[in-house]
């Protein structure tokens, strides 16, 4: 592959690289908050109660390391959707995009994505429970990740059946 596609190409793989890189960082950071948490709460809530005497931290503090906790399911999606998209980049890269592994990528990857969309919504409960603890944030919901989970479950059957049709055409030849 050569030309603009081939460009775009290692520049999707350049970034997806980056991008899992990132993910692992961030969660390495998850991991080192929650155990801070515990090691500094009484520094932490000596601060918080003078600075901010209005919080509730008997609500705040636990929902804060749920939401930590809850991170690490999230990084390690992300980072199993990272992986098997940077997969089909590689056939792609190869010519080979429509191969009975990239239908069960796409299949992960989507799996991956309707766990980020649960996630994303019990995090939305969480800011309704630290919105008692007197914290002000929001969170909106949105169709747009809901929709990118059905496409992807749809552009994977897609895949099974180029896969199939591609190997019915091979016998042929």
């Amino acid at each position: 592959m050569s030309g603009v596609a081939g460009t775009a190409l290692g520049l999707s793989r350049t970034l997806l690289r980056v991008c899992a890189v990132w993910n692992l960082a961030v969660g390495a950071i998850l991991l080192l908050v929650f155990v801070a948490s515990f090691v500094f709460e009484d520094t932490v809530t000596q601060q918080f109660r003078t600075r901010m005497p209005e919080l509730d931290l008997a609500i705040l503090f636990p929902t804060v390391r749920m939401w930590l906790v809850l991170g690490a399911p999230l990084v390690a999606a992300v980072h199993v959707l990272l992986s098997r998209l940077l997969e089909i980049v590689g056939t792609v890269r190869l010519g080979h995009p429509f191969v009975p592994e990239n239908a069960v990528r796409l299949k992960t990857i989507a799996w991956c994505l309707l766990l980020v969309q649960l996630l994303h919504l019990s995090f939305g409960v969480m800011v309704k429970i630290v919105a008692a603890a007197n914290v002000e944030m929001d969170w909106d919901f949105s169709l747009v990740g809901w929709i990118a989970v059905l496409l992807v479950f749809v552009l994977a059957r897609v895949f099974e059946e180029g896969a199939r049709i591609r190997d019915d055409l091979d016998a042929m030849i």
